[in-house]
């Protein structure tokens, strides 16, 4: 039922078994959940799962973040701990991005394309709520979604911004001219987590996950992409941090857009990303080739490819720093 260009692809861009690819959009995987250390250090809700006979695992590796099985999450979304915000549902590829960027107390943070508040609460967590968030979004419903959960996570450091961040920047005479009401504000660290062709979240019973896909769709999110990337950029402090990422499997959207970036960019460089996970399974470099003629920067082996298992979708993230 997948569209046959698609898994032709697929036999190109991926280094492991192909059988295995497929496999994994048949994957029922465990979901997961990180803590909300702004209102619990867990003990309520420990002890509210085991009342209620939900089995929780510690994930290994991320302090916080535990997986369970599918079976129990219907349960879990009816206890106090998920509506008093105390817990938030998070997969764990969505969760490394944040990891990566590592944000810290007093920073001043961009979170593009920021709905549903996923990492921007998680920021929130992470730098304690002190400090400032700007995190935007265009669409109103999940702009709404993102107020909603901001306050149910206190992420109280928030600035939701209801717009295009395209729109930031406009190009006269080939000279950069600010429009925006946000001018002067620079950033110590940017997440774009990029609208993509989410081929990683692709479910065999889920024809809505795959009946979208084309090369046409690839190419217009490729393109949205190094505008998103171009405008964030832009608001970069030196020296500051940008984490790009995806959970799409595209080249095109992934390895192609950073290597471009690259190619146009003397003041950015690829910083390796270490947060004590390279040793699993499912953690791999970036790709060095796409296509006959394609063949991308070393750099890009600093990449990373998160592959399939029982706790992880495909995900891809890279770490740029402004020089």
């Amino acid at each position: 039922m997948i569209p046959s260009l698609l898994t032709s692809r697929l036999k190109t861009v991926l280094w492991i078994d192909y059988n295995s690819v497929i496999d994994s959009f048949a994957k029922n995987r465990k979901w997961s959940f990180r803590l909300n250390f702004l209102q619990t250090d867990g003990t309520e809700v420990f002890e509210e799962f085991t009342q209620k006979g939900i089995a929780i695992e510690e994930f290994s590796g991320i302090s916080g973040v535990y997986v369970f099985d599918r079976e129990y999450e219907y349960a879990m979304k009816g206890t106090r701990a998920f509506y008093d915000g105390k817990i938030y549902l998070q997969s764990i590829a969505s969760i490394l991005p944040v990891l990566v960027l590592a944000p810290e107390s007093w920073e001043t943070i961009l979170d593009v394309c920021a709905a549903p508040g996923s990492k921007t609460t998680q920021l929130a967590m992470m730098m304690k709520n002190q400090g400032n968030i700007f995190a935007i979004e265009q669409n109103q419903i999940r702009y709404d979604k993102l107020m909603h959960n901001c306050k149910l996570q206190w992420a109280t450091i928030v600035e939701w911004i209801k717009m295009d961040a395209r729109h930031w920047l406009a190009e006269t005479s080939g000279n950069i001219v600010v429009v925006d009401d946000f001018a002067d504000v620079e950033f110590d660290r940017i997440l774009l987590d990029a609208p993509c062709s989410a081929e990683g979240r692709i479910s065999l019973d889920n024809e809505k996950t795959y009946g979208f896909w084309s090369l046409d769709n690839i190419q217009k999110k490729s393109e949205l992409q190094w505008e998103l990337l171009e405008v964030a950029f832009s608001r970069l402090k030196k020296g500051g941090t940008l984490v790009y990422s995806t959970c799409t499997l595209a080249p095109e959207e992934n390895e192609w857009v950073i290597s471009e970036f690259l190619l146009s960019h003397d003041d950015v460089t690829l910083d390796p990303i270490d947060i004590g996970l390279t040793e699993k399974a499912w953690w791999k470099n970036g790709l060095s080739s796409f296509g006959k003629n394609t063949n991308y920067p070393e750099a890009l082996n600093r990449a990373v490819r998160i592959l399939p298992s029982d706790e992880t979708e495909w995900f891809f993230m890279v770490k740029l720093r402004k020089i």
